[in-house]
Formats: C-alpha cells, sequence, structure tokens
C-alpha cells in the first residue's frame, strides 16, 4: 500500500484513512447501492480515460463487486485506487464540499488531480448534480426519479451480464422487429404453447438453419411463450430473420402487468429466484442459451426479444 501510494501522492497518504466494509450480493443491494455505484464507476472510467490506463471497462464492472473501495486488493490496487478516488469525489458531494478545492487539497500527483478535476468539470450535472444524500439516497425531481432508476437499473442489469441482458424503451423495440417476419403466432390459453412451437419448428426448419440449434432455440422460446400465459394474460409470438447481421429474433410480446424493476437483477443474476411475476429458470435459461436477451416491460405489457446468431 506504501508503494502504491509513494507513486500516486506527492509526498504522503496524509487524509486517506482505511475503514472496511463487507460486500454485499448484487442482486440484494438496494436501488440507492446501485446508483452510487453505477455513478462511481463510470467516474472511475473517465477518470481513467483521461489518464490514458487501459481497461476502463474493467473499472465499471468492478464497481459493482464491492460497498468500498478503501481496501485494496494487491494484484489491482492501482485500479482500485482509481475507483476510491471516485468515491471520494461522490462522498464531498454528499457533504456538499467544494469538490475541485478538496482535489487540489490532496497529496495526490497532478495528473491524477487534473484528471479528477477533467471529470468533474465533464460531468458535474450528471455525477454531482442532483448529488447523492448522505444517506445514499439520490434527490431528484419525482417527475424525473422513475427515469433516473430505470436508467440506472438497465446499466447495473448491463454490466453484472456482461451485455447479454439489457432493458430497452419502446422505441427500440420497434428497431429490434426489422427484419423479414417468418412466423407469427397468438398466445391465448395453454393449447397454443405447442401449437406456437411447432409452428416455429416448421418454420425455422423450412428456413434451413442448423439443426443443432433449432433444439435450444425451440427450448428457449417455450419457456417465454409459457410465461405468456403464466404472467402475462396471454401474447403474441413473431419471428424475425435479419439477414444484414446475421442474426434471428424472437420477439414475445404480452399485455400482463409488467416485471418489477425492483426484482429484475433478482430474475437475471440470481438462479432460480422467483416471485409471483418473475420467471423463476428463465432468465438463466435464456442467457445461457441466446445471443442476447432484451426486455422492453411496463405496467400493460412486456416484450421479451431472444436474439440468436444466426450463422453456422
Amino acid at each position: 500500500m506504501r508503494r502504491l501510494l509513494d507513486k500516486v501522492m506527492k509526498r504522503s497518504d496524509k487524509g486517506i484513512e482505511n475503514q472496511p466494509k463487507t460486500p454485499s450480493p448484487l442482486h440484494e443491494l438496494s436501488y440507492s447501492d446501485l446508483s452510487f455505484m453505477n455513478k462511481r464507476g463510470f467516474l472511475a472510467m473517465k477518470i481513467c480515460q483521461y489518464l490514458q490506463y487501459n481497461d476502463e471497462d474493467y473499472l465499471f464492472l468492478k464497481s459493482f463487486t464491492n460497498h468500498t473501495f478503501e481496501i485494496f486488493n494487491e494484484e489491482t490496487q492501482q485500479k482500485e485506487f482509481i475507483l476510491y478516488l471516485s468515491e471520494l469525489m461522490l462522498k464531498w458531494s454528499q457533504q456538499n464540499l467544494d469538490i475541485q478545492q478538496q482535489v487540489k487539497k490532496t497529496e495526490l500527483r497532478n495528473d491524477i488531480q487534473n484528471a479528477m478535476l477533467k471529470a468533474y468539470e465533464m460531468y458535474k450535472l450528471e455525477l454531482f448534480s442532483p448529488a447523492i444524500g448522505k444517506d445514499n439516497t439520490v434527490t431528484h425531481n419525482e417527475t424525473n426519479l422513475d427515469d433516473i432508476k430505470w436508467t440506472v437499473y438497465r446499466d447495473v442489469i448491463s454490466a453484472a451480464t456482461q451485455g447479454q441482458f439489457l432493458l430497452i424503451s419502446k422505441e427500440e423495440v420497434t428497431e429490434y422487429k426489422s427484419g423479414h417476419v417468418f412466423c407469427e403466432g397468438i398466445i391465448k390459453d395453454r393449447s397454443d404453447i405447442p401449437l406456437c412451437r411447432n409452428h416455429a419448428k416448421d418454420s425455422i426448419e423450412n428456413r434451413g438453419f442448423n439443426k443443432t440449434k433449432i433444439m435450444s432455440w425451440l427450448l428457449v422460446l417455450s419457456e417465454a411463450i409459457t410465461n405468456t400465459i403464466k404472467h402475462g394474460e396471454g401474447g403474441k409470438m413473431t419471428l424475425i430473420e435479419d439477414v444484414e447481421n446475421h442474426e434471428v429474433r424472437f420477439v414475445i410480446e404480452d399485455k400482463g402487468p409488467g416485471f418489477s424493476l425492483e426484482d429484475l437483477p433478482k430474475q437475471t443474476l440470481q438462479a432460480g429466484y422467483s416471485t409471483k411475476r418473475s420467471m423463476g429458470q428463465g432468465f438463466t435459461l435464456m442467457m445461457k442459451m441466446t445471443k442476447q436477451v432484451l426486455l422492453y416491460t411496463s405496467s400493460k405489457g412486456s416484450t421479451i426479444i431472444l436474439i440468436f446468431d444466426s450463422g453456422e
């Protein structure tokens, strides 16, 4: 630790304290925790870029592994130190301190101070105004809270799943529906599940796709359309081939009450997690079998888009 601080500080480590805290699994974290980690990771990533260090994406993901980075791992301590500096800046904001003055008062090297000041100047509205409260809650106008909350959960889930599971907007659903529709089916009751599955199987086979792939595709499709009956009050199945992007997309729409935003990290990150409106093993299976899973959800219905690589 002393060697690291000697490298990054002008003279000493005065004023920096190490106070360990016990991390929690990501799916158990509150919205305020996730929001703080999201901001800390983004800020660290930008500081890293300004310092021309590598692996800035690693820092964003790493931010979600600990409550605090006041304790350093020997193998990655330089990168974790950048996360700690980002954490300090956010905590200064919580305390309503002048962040620029606080940075200048540190004993850090000039290049590190400059990177921190640049990151603050570039992103002070997004990250520091409105500030995170002293209890780690985020203060916003109520009209904007849902949008901000959705953005935080989207970024957290995407980061934790390496981009394999992504929350999307209603407008983005339309974009992913582009391509050649080669199969459609209506799902109203349980008898429609095998009918849709067999219709999809015939349509996929007629297009000459790899037979090994077809079996895994149909397994995931069965899971998705079953849940439109179980939780979504029926819906619609659409199969799309996007030749240009070498993808096949299964679009499953339902008319249910939507997924709970707070439960989504558990449903996507914790195998077997289930609630009345969750999919149990569903999301886990989907992420194993697909290239990517996209989800749009609202109180008027949800759309799950399963993306498969259509190449050999």
